[in-house]
C-alpha cells in the first residue's frame, strides 16, 4: 500500500482550497491508501473554530475532521512552529491529533512513498 503524506498549508479564510484539501484527503483514503497529514503554516487556522477567531462567516472545516477516523486517517500531525509563530499554542486540538516539530515533519517528507502540498 503507498504511503501518501498530504501538506496542508492554505488558511480556512482561503476556503475553496482548504476544502478541496479536504476532499482529496478523504478521496484518497477511500480508495487505500495509507496517509499521513500535517496542518502547517496558515492551515493550522483550520484548527480554530470561527468564533474564536472573530472572522467572517465561513463554513468550519474542522467539524470535518471527525470524519477521519471513518476513514482511516490515523496520523494527523500539527506543525508546532506554525502553531507558535499564530499564537495558537495553548489551542486545543481534535481527538488524534498531536504536535510534531519542523525536524519530525522532514523525517516524515524522507520516509513516505508520495508528498502532495495543497
Amino acid at each position: 500500500m503507498q504511503h501518501i503524506l498530504i501538506l496542508q498549508t492554505q488558511s480556512p479564510f482561503n476556503q475553496a482550497r482548504a476544502r478541496e484539501a479536504l476532499d482529496l484527503t478523504l478521496a484518497l483514503a477511500a480508495v487505500d491508501y495509507q496517509l499521513s497529514v500535517v496542518f502547517m503554516a496558515d492551515a493550522v487556522f483550520q484548527l480554530v473554530s470561527p468564533a474564536e477567531l472573530k472572522a467572517p462567516p465561513i463554513k468550519p472545516v474542522y467539524k470535518s475532521f471527525g470524519l477521519f477516523g471513518l476513514y482511516d486517517i490515523e496520523q494527523c500531525f500539527v506543525c508546532q512552529q506554525a502553531l507558535t509563530q499564530r499564537g495558537l499554542t495553548a489551542l486545543p486540538l481534535p481527538p488524534g491529533f498531536q504536535t510534531i516539530t519542523p525536524t519530525t515533519i522532514t523525517a516524515l517528507i524522507r520516509a513516505v512513498d508520495q508528498v502532495i502540498r495543497c
